[in-house]
């Protein structure tokens, strides 16, 4: 074979290979791009299979909870979730909600619905008996649950803590604290019971012991956005370094939401009550009855999702005798230690503006200071 036909050969096996090579990666690029876009188009967002044994929520992150629906006020939901624990939700987070009982809803004309609820891509519905109601979901005010057994309907505290009081007695305090409250769509139940106990010594340096309690509760129906009627409150009141036995306290009053929102609440009450004084030593009696005009006032700030500041003021109006006028505050801030961990500094005044002196001749102080700190523990 010639030189010449030896070259032509090699340019052309060479010229072969190069148009193999290229047509091999423009094949394989264009098979990888194929199978790229069949995959993109193939996948899809999983969608959950919602266990009937849980309620399901949904956040605005694409986060899936599973757990118990509690509540929701305020724009705020309130979700026991079944790892997390209960967390609180701006409404404005909330993607979907899916219940697995029957719910209670709260709508701005007032109207009470119940049945299963479905809450996503902006809507509301509700299942009851096979049938579908739906509402605007701006209509919403309240969500609760409507199964008359669930104890998720109830939040209860309980604290224990120390406090330092002045005023008739310097002493550190030992605090016992329970609260509760139940809501519904169109009321509110709620209890408060604290109990000091101390030993220590009075303004006369004598060896004193001083059980003092106190015992409050009330019953709200919930009206309108801006109104509600507290139809009953009740308060049992004792305090031997005040020179009171025993105290009851029986009122009704009107009520106003100046603030209801979802970082702050601020009410409003005035009405009529009527007060029975037992006094553990009196000149001239142990005991006085008087009605009274009574007013609150209580402020509720979410600085953040930890902490809260709070002013809670009571003030009655009463007869000379029982004292012109009675004054309780308590403000101060609590922090969310973690999760149904909850840490109190309140600031507690106790006042009457004319003490009744005891038949020793000893007027007890007209105010009654304690800063109380506490440890809490939601249920």
């Amino acid at each position: 074979m010639s030189q010449d036909t030896q070259e032509f050969y090699l340019k052309f096996i060479v010229k072969l290979l190069f148009v193999i090579s290229l047509l091999s990666f423009c094949l394989g690029k264009n098979v990888f791009a194929q199978t790229a876009n069949t995959e993109m188009s193939v996948w899809k967002k999983p969608t959950p299979i919602f266990s009937q044994k849980f309620d399901w929520l949904q956040l605005t992150s694409d986060e899936w909870l599973k757990g118990d629906i509690i509540a929701m006020y305020d724009d705020e939901l309130e979700f026991d979730s079944d790892e997390f624990g209960v967390k609180s939700f701006d409404w404005e987070d909330v993607s979907e909600l899916r219940s697995r009982f029957d719910q209670q809803i709260r709508l701005a004309d007032r109207r009470i619905v119940q049945g299963f609820l479905i809450v996503k891509d902006g809507k509301l519905t509700l299942i009851s008996n096979g049938t579908e109601q739906h509402f605007p979901l701006s209509d919403l005010l309240s969500i609760t649950s409507a199964a008359d057994k669930r104890v998720d309907v109830w939040d209860v505290k309980v604290s224990l803590g120390v406090d330092i009081n002045q005023g008739n007695s310097n002493q550190i305090d030992y605090l016992l604290k329970a609260e509760a409250q139940r809501r519904t769509p169109a009321s509110r139940l709620k209890a408060d019971f604290s109990f000091d106990y101390s030993e220590a010594s009075d303004n006369s340096t004598t060896s004193v012991r001083n059980n003092a309690r106190r015992f409050n509760t009330y019953f709200d129906w919930l009206y309108s956005i801006d109104m509600f009627f507290r139809v009953i409150e009740y308060e049992n009141y004792s305090d031997l370094q005040q020179n009171i036995d025993e105290r009851h306290s029986i009122g009704t009053s009107i009520g106003y939401h100046a603030i209801n929102t979802k970082r702050i609440e601020w009410d409003f009450t005035l009405g009529p009550s009527y007060l029975n004084t037992q006094y553990n030593d009196e000149v001239g009696g142990d005991s006085d009855a008087s009605s009274a005009l009574s007013f609150s006032t209580l402020f509720d700030y979410q600085i953040n999702s930890r902490i809260d500041f709070i002013f809670d003021y009571q003030m009655q109006f009463v007869s000379q005798k029982s004292g012109s006028r009675t004054h309780n505050l308590k403000t101060g801030f609590e922090f969310e230690f973690i999760d149904d961990l909850d840490i109190e500094l309140l600031f507690h005044l106790d006042r009457i503006a004319e003490p009744v002196e005891s038949s020793t001749g000893v007027t007890p102080e007209a105010n009654d200071y304690r800063l109380v700190f506490s440890v809490g523990y939601k249920f």
